[in-house]
């Protein structure tokens, strides 16, 4: 049985094709749904995993990767149930039932038999506090039914556990009351994205672009040969003033672009962090065009001042929400090993993404998420925030020591934006004369001994760039990064000399 069946998913009351519907007031009732790709709105999970929402006590259950439900379900659910796997719909009966999802639990009808496990328990060793190293290491163990759970088949949306836990999170980092918004897990934030994409765009749609931008956002996009439109940023992040220019000039006729990418925080490579007043103007300009945001923010916790995220200050702009889809990443906060992020926003957009994964690949690791469960669970919302204040302090002082000796040798030579967050500084050489920094990376500065990444790498069309992005995340402070400074500065008064310069 394929993994994303094609069903026409029941339109919600006063819908036509898809799109908001006018009320009785004369005004557009908001339907995200409109955002979906054509796909999107026509797939859904298959069959079996979408049985999850009918198992439940009474039913006997021969069916594959179910979690049960702690509801009450009759014999004659178990022969609506068999009706639908055949139909292959989910919203047959997500339609028609209605179940409490937060005290699930999972059956093991189907799966693999748990006593085959070698596994009774997994003990994880936290270290102290970042804030206060001298506190004492602390045991978590995983056992019983928390293991049972991490090493069997789980829902697409990831463990109920973690995302009733990320959805608190969310609400009071970010102040949303919770209700029409929701949380899925995938295996990193990139995953997400990926997956968000291929939600909402169609081969050969236009899409808006922050740049310079992580590469890693491309992929998707030239897998779908979406058209890249670059919005240019500048010492605050997306100009608001750039987006306009481009939405009032788009060629008439011609396919408008429905979503904008993003990284407002401590953004890789450009070091930039979008204000409030930045973010509340970019989403006028996105309100008044109809443009989704992708809200990609891995470095959010890496700022020591929290910045309003656009999921929290939409409702400033959009009194019913569901414009922003934002991605958050546990790689810079607990390890970047587990492949472990998630997204938040509207539940029929982040339903889309959970059809994706579960035709892709079910779930993220179970196993993973006990673990950040474990975790999480140990130190509460409190704990988890100070710990992201360890963090932002971490680097912070890296940041100021790296930039301190950048200072030292590139004075007269570069400049760059100091950044609030991240990991990472935008040196422009553009004052030494230096346009293409592909080139003077490739030659002068490979042959002394230096290496950064050339700004063309993060411009999708691969244009010529005078910049370079260099890491402090855990380059040594006290050789290294002295004798890379020396090297780059050298490379770079050598590429001057060629240039007829000095």
């Amino acid at each position: 049985m394929q993994a994303d069946t094609i069903t026409e998913p029941p339109r919600p009351e006063g819908e036509l094709n898809g799109h908001a519907y006018t009320n009785g007031h004369g005004k557009k009732a908001y339907d995200c749904r409109s955002f979906l790709s054509d796909r999107a709105k026509v797939s859904e999970i298959d069959g079996i995993r979408g049985l999850m929402s009918v198992e439940g006590p009474g039913v006997v259950s021969f069916v594959s990767y179910i979690y049960v439900l702690g509801v009450q379900s009759s014999l004659a659910d178990v022969f609506i149930a068999i009706v639908a796997v055949r139909a292959c719909s989910s919203d047959i009966f997500s339609s028609q039932f209605s179940y409490h999802k937060a005290n699930s639990d999972f059956s093991r009808a189907g799966r693999p038999n748990p006593t085959s496990f070698p596994f009774s328990a997994m003990t994880l060793t936290i270290k102290p506090p970042l804030a206060d190293p001298s506190a004492l290491p602390v045991d978590i163990t995983i056992d019983g039914n928390d293991l049972d759970t991490a090493l069997q088949y789980g829902p697409s949306a990831g463990l109920p556990k973690l995302r009733d836990w990320l959805e608190q999170l969310q609400s009071k980092v970010h102040k949303r009351e919770r209700g029409n918004w929701t949380i899925s897990l995938g295996s990193g934030s990139q995953d997400m994205m990926y997956k968000g994409f291929m939600s909402i765009l169609n081969p050969g749609d236009p899409i808006l672009l922050e740049t310079p931008l992580y590469p890693g956002a491309l992929p998707a996009l030239r897998h779908l040969n979406a058209e890249l439109i670059e919005v240019d940023v500048d010492d605050q992040g997306l100009s608001p003033d750039n987006l306009e220019r481009i939405l009032s000039t788009w060629p008439e006729g011609k396919k408008r672009p429905r979503v904008i990418y993003t990284s407002p925080v401590g953004t890789n490579p450009s070091g930039c962090s979008a204000t409030k007043e930045r973010k509340l103007a970019v989403l006028e300009v996105c309100k008044k065009y109809d443009v989704l945001i992708f809200e990609d923010d891995p470095y959010y916790y890496l700022a020591q001042e929290l910045i309003p995220s656009y999921f929290e200050l939409e409702t400033q702009v959009y009194p019913e929400g569901g414009h922003v889809l934002r991605f958050d990443s546990f790689s810079k906060l607990l390890s970047a090993g587990m492949r472990l992020g998630f997204a938040t926003g509207p539940k029929e957009l982040l339903h889309a993404i959970d059809v994706c994964t579960a035709g892709a690949n079910l779930h993220t690791s179970s196993v993973s998420q006990a673990v950040v469960l474990g975790l999480v669970q140990h130190w509460g919302i409190e704990g988890f925030l100070s710990h992201g204040r360890g963090v932002a302090k971490l680097y912070a002082e890296r940041r100021a020591e790296f930039e301190a000796i950048a200072h030292k040798h590139l004075n007269g030579l570069a400049t760059w934006v100091p950044p609030v967050a991240g990991m990472f500084l935008w040196v422009d050489m553009s004052p030494a004369g230096i346009r293409d920094s592909y080139d003077l990376i490739r030659h002068e500065a490979l042959a002394k001994g230096v290496l950064g990444v050339p700004g063309m790498t993060f411009y999708p069309k691969g244009r010529k760039s005078p910049h370079v992005r260099l890491s402090f995340s855990i380059v040594d402070l006290i050789e290294e990064t002295e004798l890379g400074f020396a090297r780059l500065a050298e490379a770079i008064r050598e590429k001057r000399k060629t240039l007829g310069l000095e």
